[in-house]
């Protein structure tokens, strides 16, 4: 997670809220759907259960999980008491458990990154014991504070056939290194490939095909999403392109299904960022985010 402050001219105010929150071309169709509960304010993880959307804040917030219905409504929700949110980063399923990603790291210095697994039955029970792998990036030896200005941090996890992938967040090169991760173990990382996509990957959703999104923002705070290709344990990045929106900082996507027309459904979060204006300040909302990705 990025936090910033936006600092904008009451002209450039007006003219961001006055942007169309929605658009298309060739490859996508993209809207927005509702702003967030104010309860979900850095929406940073999502995935779909039986029609649901499933969602949690990040850094420092509550242990708890948020089922919507796909109008941004809060449905449902559990508090885990025997969990802790450092920095709760994504949300993924496997064909058992869900898992929840803690390794937000902005700063470098983490030496507690984990991911909790919870057996999908119980998911919604507050006191179940929970399994924990803690993970290490094996490449690093520099523990230092280095606020955004390393190669250690990641907001994004997907399982394909029962192996977990993890695409770090670059703040150095801008790109994605891509680990793999056995299920239920400690496992200390390596590399599996890097692709190059110019941008912090925030999340990823995987169409249960052979196609994965990322989404994530540029340098310039643009958002964006990125498919790669996945055949033979292989990722091959296809294209890249810019949502139609400004000022939102996109968290999380999921795949949700297809649709009438056979075209694949994702659902994106973006948190709410606070906005300057001298000596005042604004909070925009989180909001959601319905896309519809033509292949």
């Amino acid at each position: 997670m990025l936090k910033h402050l936006i600092s904008l001219l009451v002209l450039t105010i007006t003219s961001c809220a006055q942007l169309p929150k929605q658009g298309s071309d060739e490859h996508f169709t993209f809207e927005k759907i509702s702003e967030l509960p104010i309860s979900i304010n850095e929406s940073s993880g999502l995935i779909v259960i039986d029609g649901h959307l499933i969602t949690h804040n990040d850094s420092g917030n509550m242990p708890i999980l948020y089922q919507l219905d796909t109008t941004g409504i809060i449905t449902d929700y559990v508090k885990y008491r025997y969990l802790s949110n450092h920095d709760w980063e994504a949300i993924t399923m496997s064909d058992r458990a869900i898992h929840i990603a803690d390794i937000g790291n902005n700063r470098g210095d983490r030496k507690d990154l984990k991911i909790y697994n919870i057996i999908k039955p119980a998911i919604w029970q507050e006191d179940i014991d929970i399994d924990i792998s803690t993970i290490t990036y094996a490449a690093q030896t520099n523990f230092k504070r280095r606020n955004q200005r390393h190669s250690y941090d990641a907001e994004a996890i997907i399982v394909i056939n029962e192996v977990m992938y993890l695409f770090s967040k670059d703040w150095i090169n801008y790109n994605t290194s891509i680990y793999t991760l056995p299920l239920y173990q400690d496992t200390s990382l390596n590399s599996h490939q890097v692709i190059n996509t110019k941008g912090l990957v925030t999340d990823a959703a995987y169409n249960n095909k052979n196609t994965v999104l990322l989404c994530g923002y540029n340098q310039s705070l643009q958002p964006f999403v990125a498919q790669l290709n996945f055949n033979d344990d292989k990722f091959t990045l296809i294209k890249k392109v810019d949502l139609p929106i400004e000022g939102a900082q996109i968290e999380a996507i999921a795949y949700y299904g297809k649709d009438q027309h056979g075209d694949d459904i994702y659902y994106l979060t973006s948190e709410a960022v606070n906005v300057q204006l001298g000596d005042d300040e604004a909070k925009v909302p989180g909001e959601l985010y319905k896309l519809i990705w033509r292949e």
